[in-house]
């Protein structure tokens, strides 16, 4: 109140509050804001989606790779454990390895696999339910099978399928080789600070992810003493006949 007058604020005018004057007000959103909200929203949703389907692949890639760690360890403690083991030629399993150009799993044929009856492989899965085991494809052992034969059938079981190591395409090679190294001309690798029979390295490498991630493994297979005799004999003369040599037989 001024001078006896009473002041109204805007909004205490009389008709302030009318249907018109509201409308005038409250305009609320335009379609474009609410478009450009959306788009917002929209972009928020597609990165959350995008950071999920990384997660799977990661998580998916990670087990893989936990496998191929696994696996290699397994074929390198068969080729240690089994050095001494008899083998089909008689040679030790390091050398017969070497002979046969090592391993080579064949990935041609591979996709789940099933057991349907006993040892038999099908490779089909009728009902999508049934998953052999790592020795599915050993089968039934003779006993005449030497230690090249019973790994090689447990090697080609684990990697001839996707039910331990994944594999996408020819680029998931799973190799083993063993390196043969020695100071002597015999060796393909000299070396010569390694004067006993040889050393042998061994190399497992498994492939995975379409060939971008690649496991390797070097460790020692075998090490073998090379036995030298010491004993010498030395040949008898040439023309020795037994007696002393002297004279030039005359008798003089």
């Amino acid at each position: 109140m001024i001078n006896g007058e009473i002041l109204l604020l805007p909004k205490q005018e009389p008709g302030y509050y009318n249907i018109k004057n509201m409308n005038k007000k409250i305009l609320g959103l335009s379609i474009i804001e609410a478009l450009v909200a959306t788009v917002i929203v929209g972009i928020g949703f597609v990165a959350v989606l995008q950071m999920t389907s990384f997660a799977v692949t990661s998580i998916d890639t990670s087990g893989e790779r936990t496998k191929a760690n696994y696996i290699v360890s397994m074929i390198a403690e068969d080729i240690i454990g089994h050095r001494d083991s008899d083998t089909q030629s008689g040679n030790r399993l390091a050398d017969e390895l070497i002979t046969e150009g090592g391993f080579n799993a064949d990935i041609s044929n591979c996709r789940p696999r099933a057991i349907l009856a006993g040892n038999t492989d099908t490779n089909t899965d009728t009902s999508g339910t049934e998953v052999s085991t790592i020795y599915g494809k050993v089968g039934t052992l003779a006993n005449t099978d030497k230690a090249k034969i019973v790994k090689d059938r447990k090697w080609r079981s684990v990697f001839q399928d996707n039910n331990f190591v994944k594999c996408k395409s020819d680029q998931d090679v799973k190799t083993v080789r063993i390196f043969k190294i020695c100071a002597w001309a015999d060796c393909l690798y000299q070396n010569s600070n390694i004067t006993d029979e040889g050393l042998y390295l061994g190399r497992v490498q498994i492939n995975i992810n379409d060939g971008k991630k690649r496991k390797y493994l070097y460790f020692q297979a075998d090490y073998k003493l090379k036995l030298f005799d010491f004993r010498t004999v030395e040949p008898p003369p040439a023309g020795d006949d037994g007696g002393d040599g002297g004279g030039d037989g005359t008798g003089s």
